[in-house]
Order: C-alpha cells, then sequence, then structure tokens
C-alpha cells in the first residue's frame, strides 16, 4: 500500500520553500473531495438520522469516511488487520457519540479527533505490549528480512519510517496537512491548538523527516 503521493513526496525531497509547499499542497488538495452546501444539507441530514438511530444513515456515514480513515489507521500501525480493526473501532465511538454533535460543520474535525485518539491509544497500548514480549517468530524471521530488505531500494520505506518516528503531535499534523490535504485552521479546531502551533509542529515534523533521510543518505 503506497503511503504518499508523487506530489508528497516533492514536499520532502525539495524543502520547505512557502512557494512549493504551495504548489504542491494545490495539487495534493486538486484530489480531494470538496464539499458543497448541497454535500453539507445531505451530512446534517445523515448526523439526524444517526442521532435518531437510523442504520442506513450510519452506514452512508461509514462509507463515505472509511477510505480516509482507514489510510489514516494503517499510517499508525502498518498492518493491514490492525487498521482494519482499529477502523472499527473508531466507527463504534463515532456512533456511539454521536448525539454530542451538535454542528455539521464541526462533524469532520470531530471524527478525525476520535480516530487520532484511537491511534495515539493504539501505539501506547503496543509500546507498552512490545516492552514486555517479544514473540519467537520475530527474532528467527529477522535474517529473512534482512534479506529483503537489502533489495528494497524504494523512497517509500525510509520515508515510512521516518514518520513512524516523529512524535505523537508531530505526527498527526504531518499526516493531517501534507497527506490528507487539511488547512491549518481545521487541525487546530481537531487537536486543540492555535494555527500558529499547527504551522510551527508542520515545520518541525518535516526538518525531522528531512535529518532522518540525510542520516539514510536519501537525500
Amino acid at each position: 500500500m503506497s503511503l504518499l503521493s508523487p506530489a508528497l513526496t516533492l514536499v520532502i525531497q525539495v524543502g520547505l520553500r512557502d512557494n512549493d509547499n504551495r504548489i504542491v499542497q494545490a495539487q495534493i488538495t486538486k484530489a480531494l473531495p470538496f464539499m458543497t452546501s448541497d454535500d453539507r444539507e445531505d451530512l446534517s441530514h445523515l448526523i439526524r438520522r444517526s442521532q435518531e438511530g437510523d442504520e442506513r444513515a450510519m452506514e452512508e456515514i461509514y462509507e463515505c469516511y472509511k477510505g480516509r480513515l482507514f489510510s489514516l489507521a494503517y499510517r499508525y500501525t502498518y498492518n493491514r488487520q490492525e487498521a482494519e480493526d482499529l477502523l472499527q473501532d473508531i466507527f463504534i465511538k463515532i456512533f456511539t457519540h454521536i448525539r454530542d454533535v451538535q454542528k455539521e460543520q464541526t462533524f469532520v474535525a470531530w471524527v478525525y479527533r476520535i480516530a487520532l485518539n484511537s491511534c495515539y491509544s493504539y501505539l501506547r497500548t503496543k509500546r507498552s505490549r512490545d516492552r514486555h514480549t517479544l514473540a519467537l517468530s520475530e527474532i528467527e524471521g529477522r535474517k529473512e528480512e534482512a534479506v529483503y530488505d537489502s533489495h528494497e531500494e524504494s523512497f517509500e520505506k525510509p520515508l515510512n519510517e521516518a514518520i513512524s518516528e516523529l512524535p505523537e503531535k508531530l505526527k498527526a499534523v504531518f499526516l493531517l496537512h501534507d497527506v490528507e490535504g487539511f488547512k491549518h485552521e481545521e487541525i487546530a479546531q481537531m487537536l486543540g491548538f492555535t494555527v500558529g502551533t499547527s504551522k510551527s509542529q508542520l515545520f518541525k515534523a518535516r526538518m525531522k523527516i528531512r535529518e532522518f533521510l540525510k542520516t539514510k543518505e536519501i537525500l
């Protein structure tokens, strides 16, 4: 599964010049669906029906957001089965608490906040589990993995590793902005901090990724 588009890879390769970033961001957002006034009315209707327990409306919301939320979960797990399990957990939380939604304008931010919190919880649980156990199969498989990795020459693998090494907040901002295409104003609403903080976190994330790739002699 490809993590990043060619446009996003270019963000890392060309550096942090504002003009370059605007060009690349335009390429990324061009592929994202825009929400028209009719879309907002439809979403408001679906939310209201879901709050009343309409399963058909819940299915429509699930179909609308499952793709992007699965992609987000996969970037935290790098395991398809675990990402699918995490996706189900995210939607259980969404529909359990959907009566808390007051306005459709805040719905997307609310959904992504639930998704990110679920991803954070997954990572904390995984780290705790990994500290206590190491499967024999993992040890036995390292030799074979090393052989495979020696033939891995793509840019994507070290880039994935660089992203996985980011602290939680930097990783969230980077994925939401450079991968998902959200604006800083939307990210600030999702994560509960200022637009300036979002921009600062993105800058730091990009710098850390470039430093990581330099140590791997990729850049």
